[in-house]
């Protein structure tokens, strides 16, 4: 029962971890995404003409990325949740599955 209690605390730690740096890590990859968005579409504009950066800045590859990290923002933290709520589950429920698989496979060694 100890073993299950110290893997529930370091899956609940991990969890926690996770949850609590979701924001700054979309954060950062949202400034990060619009820098290069940027850098690509002077390069593309340098290298292949006023069409290509025109052709770049029609896709609007930046409100795209801006909804993307949106969505994740959204969906990870309650995915983290539900993760977390799995594992839980199975970290409780392990030692009774592993004593009664023990308990058929000994009783198929007779």
């Amino acid at each position: 029962m100890a073993v299950v209690l110290v893997g529930l605390v370091l899956w609940s730690l991990l969890a926690w971890v996770g949850y609590v740096l979701v924001d700054p890590i979309l954060g950062w990859v949202a400034a990060s995404a619009g820098l290069l968005v940027d850098g690509g579409r002077d390069i593309a504009t340098a290298t292949g003409g006023k069409e290509v950066g025109t052709i770049l800045d029609n896709l609007n590859v930046s409100g795209l990325l801006g909804q993307v990290i949106a969505l994740l923002r959204v969906v990870l933290k309650p995915a983290i949740v539900v993760v977390w709520a799995i594992g839980a589950l199975v970290l409780i429920t392990a030692p009774l599955i592993l004593r009664k698989i023990g308990r058929l496979l000994a009783a198929r060694r007779h």
